[in-house]
């Protein structure tokens, strides 16, 4: 009887394949864990007998026309003393956010001097926008 060693074929696993899987599975726990609630911690808070109810603190409108007028809660305000006049009503009302409504053809930059100046004036700055329809 002739055994013969045969030569054995060398065997490959292909991986090509499974960098795709791993970036696919990357992809979807990275969606999935932004689904995720963060107000999921259900807790059980202590109970009072005389509630005190928050303070509310007051915002200070400001609106930024097509023309660069700006407007402190309805009331037109020169460039010029902007920050005096943010500085007076954030002290008059104990606000501590700015409401900027901004026309949509005004550039960045005016954009960014509000927000420089939000900052310097340790306010917290919200943009509104219009929902698209």
């Amino acid at each position: 009887m002739n055994f013969r060693k045969r030569a054995r074929e060398a065997s490959e696993v292909e991986t090509g394949a499974l960098a795709d899987i791993l970036f696919f599975l990357l992809m979807f726990f990275l969606m999935i864990s932004t689904l995720a609630s963060p107000d999921a911690i259900k807790l059980l808070l202590p109970e009072t007998a005389k509630p005190m109810p928050t303070p509310a603190n007051e915002v200070i409108r400001l609106t930024v026309d097509e023309q660069l007028h700006y407007y402190i809660d309805d009331r037109l305000v020169d460039v010029a003393n902007l920050e005096a006049e943010l500085t007076k009503e954030a002290t008059s009302k104990k606000a501590v956010t700015l409401v900027v409504r901004m026309d949509r053809n005004q550039t960045v930059q005016e954009l960014t001097n509000i927000y420089d100046l939000a900052a310097k004036l340790k306010l917290a700055m919200v943009m509104a926008a219009e929902k698209k329809k």
